[in-house]
């Protein structure tokens, strides 16, 4: 799945075939809070305020419906998160 990543409405780029949203972030040099890498920790968690991921592993932490764990998802299509 492909697709193209804004985040915070300054930072662009596009994501590959990475595992995970957060590997790609680290891979384009963008900062984000991580401890786990599993879903455990919510560390990872940012807005998702437009389009859509798939979950390649499960939270194990409460979300709120626009919230992510970039650990833990691949985008469906373009998106654009909050951190």
């Amino acid at each position: 799945m492909s697709g193209t990543v804004t985040v915070n409405e300054v930072q662009t780029f596009t994501y590959g075939e990475e595992f995970s949203l957060l590997d790609s972030m680290e891979e384009h040099q963008i900062r984000v809070n991580y401890s786990c890498r599993g879903g455990y920790c919510g560390s990872c968690k940012v807005k998702l305020t437009a389009g859509k991921v798939k979950w390649v592993q499960d939270s194990l932490v409460p979300l709120e419906d626009d919230e992510i764990l970039v650990c833990c998802c691949v985008p469906d299509g373009s998106i654009k998160l909050a951190i």
